[in-house]
């Protein structure tokens, strides 16, 4: 999290007991309609982060629902790369809370900020990372639709994950789309998540796919792999893919401009990243990766982290690498083994076994007769 902020339309929570559990300690930071403190559990003494709506919003039914949608959709994510939530309620005053887990380190967008441009190893972990939290929510039905830098978090680590002194955790679901779900018999069919109304913008337009900022709103999950494309351009360049002072600028160059090169804004991008990039924002959805499994796993590659298994559902903790040797031939250059029928497996295993039974016995006969006299051979006996 970061340093403790100031903020003059923040009424003081220092002290406050909420749930009856959970004690609140300092102000961490303060957005548009909400503000997060330091909490600790009064029982067990766990450092979580409570977020709650500015008094000036809790009537707001926008910013309540943004709320809810937040708490439920994070709920709905068992993976180790999205914040976790705990709880989430109303005070006594009726001030909506979400109770997370504490986490210390910065965001991307501090990290490109402070640090300009990444090294490509460094961004294709990040971005594997995030995609596994992506593949997560996606399968539960969730679409972030705001990913940006600011809500990929590098939260530091005792131990290393993967080489780097940090977890990345998506957070901040406050706009997420939760797609219907199936309604259980007898019940009436769950309302569309989101607090979208039809012609509005939601989310950062520099990180929105073409379709949300033309039609006024379509997320899905190839939505959220073009923000994920865009986050990896940023922090390889160390600048906005599409930057505009004005809305109606931003929309140009995501909708009509020709796509931004990488290696022009940067030219020590690794060979195929422009490649890469311009497949994750390609306009039309269907020529994008479809899966945040193959845009990571692709950009692994294009990255020289060799061949990845992007481990989804409940192998979370699990990543498998092949580094290959500097002077092995290229992995794609190797030619597969022939395969072999189940019929020819069994002849070819007969001919092997009937072909070392005669060589066993001829063996056995050769060794038999060496040890036997000869006609005619001289006797190595001694006459008496």
């Amino acid at each position: 999290m970061s340093q403790a902020v100031a903020a003059s339309d923040v009424p003081s929570l220092e002290g406050r007991l909420i749930a009856d559990k959970y004690r609140v300690l300092r102000l961490l930071g303060s957005g548009g309609m909400g503000t997060v403190w330091e909490g600790t559990h009064e029982t067990l003494g766990t450092r979580v982060a409570i977020k709650f709506i500015k008094p000036q919003f809790a009537a707001n039914r926008e910013a309540r629902a943004r709320f809810a949608i937040e708490a439920r959709a994070a709920a709905k994510l068992q993976t180790n790369h999205a914040v976790h939530v705990y709880d989430y309620g109303l005070t006594p005053e009726g001030l909506p809370y979400i109770v997370m887990e504490f986490l210390e380190g910065e965001s991307l967008s501090e990290r490109i900020i402070d640090q300009g441009t990444l090294e490509p190893a460094e961004v294709a972990q990040i971005i594997v990372q995030a995609a596994r939290a992506l593949s997560k929510a996606h399968a539960a039905g969730v679409v972030h639709r705001d990913l940006k830098p600011d809500n990929i978090f590098l939260a530091r680590t005792d131990e290393p994950v993967e080489g780097l002194p940090h977890v990345v955790k998506l957070v901040d679901f406050g706009i997420a789309k939760i797609l219907e779900e199936p309604a259980a018999p007898g019940e009436a069919p769950p309302a569309m998540g989101g607090p979208t109304r039809e012609g509005t913008v939601i989310g950062t337009p520099n990180f929105m796919a073409p379709e949300q900022l033309a039609v006024g709103g379509a997320p899905g999950p190839l939505t959220d792999l073009w923000s994920l494309g865009v986050c990896a351009f940023a922090a390889m360049t160390g600048r906005l893919a599409f930057e505009g002072d004005m809305l109606g600028d931003i929309v140009l160059k995501v909708c009509a401009a020709p796509l931004p090169v990488p290696s022009k804004v940067n030219p020590n991008v690794p060979q195929g990243f422009d490649a890469w990039f311009a497949r994750a924002c390609a306009r039309d959805p269907a020529r994008r990766f479809q899966t945040a499994e193959e845009l990571a796993r692709s950009l692994a590659d294009v990255c020289g982290l060799g061949r990845l298994r992007i481990a989804t559902l409940d192998e979370d903790q699990v990543q498998y690498v092949l580094r290959p040797r500097q002077d092995a031939p290229p992995m794609s250059s190797i030619p597969p083994p022939a395969s072999m029928s189940p019929r020819t497996a069994l002849l070819a295993g007969l001919v092997l076994g009937i072909a070392m039974m005669v060589g066993v016995i001829g063996f056995l006969a050769w060794r038999e007769r060496a040890a036997s006299p000869q006609p005619g051979a001289p006797s190595s006996s001694v006459a008496p």
